[in-house]
């Protein structure tokens, strides 16, 4: 007999971003560092590199494994910079940017208020992932920005 149940569960969807670094344990404890990630699983293949993690920064997961070059996972060090930017929401921005320069990240472009209601930056991490870290201060309206 086939069919459907009577009742399914509600699925939650959502994207988890998952990065290629080079150097996955020095990106973990970078992301612990800056952004208060919390690590929940760190896979490791015998020739020690990280074959798969997982982070959470606040509820939000983040995947990650140091690069694998012989089946084409490569970092943005290795490709020359990367397309995709991340977007984090934060606490206090201005905080976080000074935490990430000091731990090696690069701002791009410097944190201050927007028309759209968030204080901003973007930076840089040291295994090349772009992040955009915003506070927000007040809500607007489309029509106004």
């Amino acid at each position: 007999m086939t069919g459907r149940a009577e009742s399914v569960p509600e699925r939650v969807y959502i994207v988890t971003p998952y990065l290629c670094v080079k150097g996955a344990e020095a990106a973990i404890e970078f992301y612990k560092q800056v952004f208060g990630a919390t690590e929940t699983v760190r896979l490791m293949e015998p020739g020690g590199r990280v074959s798969h993690a997982e982070i959470r920064v606040h509820d939000a997961p983040i995947f990650l494994a140091d690069e694998f070059p012989e089946i084409g996972v490569l970092s943005p060090q290795a490709l020359g910079g990367s397309p995709v930017s991340i977007h984090l929401m934060v606490d206090d921005v201005d905080t976080v940017a000074s935490r990430a320069v000091a731990a090696g990240a690069i701002m791009l472009r410097p944190v201050a208020d927007q028309p759209h209601g968030h204080r901003n930056g973007k930076l840089v991490d040291p295994f090349g992932h772009v992040w955009f870290i915003a506070t927000p201060l007040k809500n607007v309206a489309v029509e106004e920005m």
